[in-house]
């Protein structure tokens, strides 16, 4: 099976699972969360797939990672499910009353842990970069940190629950 049929193979599988995965659709452009919205589930919308776990899984098959490896990608990953679900979490709250040095605060203590989040996404993504074989590494070249981006993105969904 080429690596196109197995991607989209991967992608309807997701899109079957949507019952598990529709709880991660991130808030959309204008319209706020589109699980919540009746129109789309009476419409038979089709609800959306976890892009950020459907890219983890097309790069974890296509790095053909070693058992020495896995523990690094492992950490990885987590991590940047982790800051997918802070920003989701953000997100979905509903702003305070606050005066304005209290919005300004919350607005820098939001920006300084997500470059925290970020600065420890890249020392994992550089630590399991430098274990992967010369054959690897391209593969890996720019997705690595294409993906730890993806929850940055304005209609980005969550990773897995729990982790």
């Amino acid at each position: 099976m080429s690596d196109m049929n197995k991607r989209a193979m991967l992608a309807l599988m997701m899109a079957a699972a949507t019952p598990a995965l529709a709880q991660f659709g991130g808030r959309r452009r204008g319209g706020g969360d589109r699980e919540s919205r009746p129109a789309d589930k009476d419409a038979g919308a089709e609800p959306r797939v976890n892009t950020l776990e459907v890219t983890v899984q097309e790069l974890h098959e296509d790095l053909k990672l070693t058992a020495e490896q896995e523990p690094l990608w492992q950490a990885y990953v987590d991590k940047v499910r982790a800051l997918g679900n802070d920003v989701a979490r953000e997100r979905g709250r509903r702003p305070a009353q606050a005066n304005l040095p209290q919005q300004i605060d919350r607005i820098l203590d939001a920006a300084r842990n997500r470059l925290t989040a970020l600065e420890d996404i890249a020392q994992a993504a550089k630590a399991l970069y430098a274990k992967l074989s010369p054959e690897q590494q391209p593969a890996a070249d720019p997705r690595l940190a294409n993906l730890m981006a993806m929850p940055l993105s304005a209609d980005a969904p969550r990773g897995r629950p729990g982790r």
